[in-house]
């Protein structure tokens, strides 16, 4: 029988003998960076957003884990000029980050931050949206192939920005 002092000698070669698999050095993901891509979030004030989102495009961008191209443009129903917007997101940013706040990493983040006023059911907005996003693309980041808009909108919302874009 095995005394108590064997035992733990044991268990802690055990645990210096262990790696995580996915820091090993033979996996390639990980120092990867993104190819130039851009995000469009709609209704970019609400709490998802806010809470969520935007701080957590801030840490992947802290991280190294975004292109230097990589754009964010917000779209909501406020009247706000792309300033204060970049002022909410900082404020945001700064309150709910999981990574230190680097004033280095938000300038690089903010140069690609813009904003879209509108409602979704005004098919001049979804327009405004498409050029921004598009002047985006081909200013900040040539090659976005990747676009992604994340959602959260209840189902009423859903129908009127899908006739508008003329998805359904």
């Amino acid at each position: 029988m095995k005394g108590m002092s064997e035992t733990v000698s044991t268990a802690s070669n055990a645990a210096d003998a262990w790696t995580n698999p996915l820091r090993d050095p033979r996996d390639l993901r990980l120092p990867r960076i993104a190819g130039p891509c851009s995000i469009v979030i709609f209704g970019v004030t609400g709490d998802l957003s806010r809470k969520k989102l935007l701080p957590a495009i801030y840490d992947l961008a802290n991280r190294g884990l975004l292109p230097p191209s990589f754009g964010l443009t917000g779209f909501a129903r406020r009247d706000w000029t792309e300033d204060h917007f970049k002022d909410f997101v900082k404020e945001n940013v700064q309150a709910h980050c999981r990574t230190p706040f680097k004033e280095s990493t938000w300038k690089q983040l903010a140069a690609g931050i813009r904003f879209v006023q509108g409602t979704f059911d005004d098919p001049k907005a979804f327009e405004r949206l498409s050029d921004t996003a598009i002047t985006r693309s081909t200013c900040r980041c040539r090659r976005a192939r990747s676009r992604r808009c994340p959602v959260s909108w209840p189902t009423v919302v859903w129908r009127k920005a899908t006739r508008v874009l003329g998805v359904v």
